[in-house]
């Protein structure tokens, strides 16, 4: 086995990555899993409740396309939620052991 692959072993190994990952993870599993059901219950309600999807919010909005837009908004909200989380809770230490890596691999 080549020492850069013994490197990168000992990092994935390292107690700093873990953390890494399990920061990822907390977040991403959770809030995709939210947005998933949130976009399936848009799905099923469609077709469950078609009359409810074409009821009038405002002029021509129905609800179907408010829930629609708000899925967009969803979207946006949840890139935000995810670059601020990785800001200011892994991007820090996820730098400080690529200068550890680097470093020694040199």
């Amino acid at each position: 086995m080549d020492s850069r692959t013994e490197v990168y072993r000992a990092v994935q190994a390292s107690d700093a990555f873990q953390e890494i990952r399990r920061g990822y993870r907390a977040f991403v599993f959770p809030a995709g899993g939210a947005f998933l059901g949130w976009y399936l219950m848009y799905v099923a309600a469609q077709a469950v409740a078609p009359g409810v999807m074409r009821s009038q919010v405002a002029g021509p909005v129905n609800v179907a396309w408010l829930l629609g837009l708000l899925q967009f908004a969803t979207t946006f909200l949840l890139t935000w939620l995810y670059a601020r989380n990785a800001r200011t809770k892994r991007d820090r230490a996820a730098l400080s052991l690529r200068w550890d890596t680097q470093d020694q691999l040199r």
